[in-house]
């Protein structure tokens, strides 16, 4: 996934035309893709409570990044919090 062309240049296209808030949550969400990938490459498998951990971690993430970046589209807090 990461080799493949495009993740890089999406997250500097997004550094140029996002708000910080916005560029920092895209920034964990895609940092939080990697430690899996790393984790599941060491021999762990998705049972693993690490592994678990991980993904719940990385859900908040992706939920942290939805949220900013429907505020910063104008939404309706009532929307953010789902």
């Amino acid at each position: 996934m990461f080799l493949t062309p495009g993740a890089y240049e999406i997250r500097h296209q997004l550094a140029i035309v996002a708000p910080p808030e916005i560029v920092d949550a895209a920034r964990s969400a895609f940092v939080f893709l990697r430690e899996p990938r790393d984790l599941l490459v060491s021999g762990a498998s998705v049972d693993d409570a690490a592994y678990v951990e991980l993904e719940e971690r990385f859900d908040a993430a992706g939920a942290e990044l939805r949220t900013v970046m429907r505020l910063d589209l104008g939404a309706a807090k009532s929307i953010t919090a789902r």
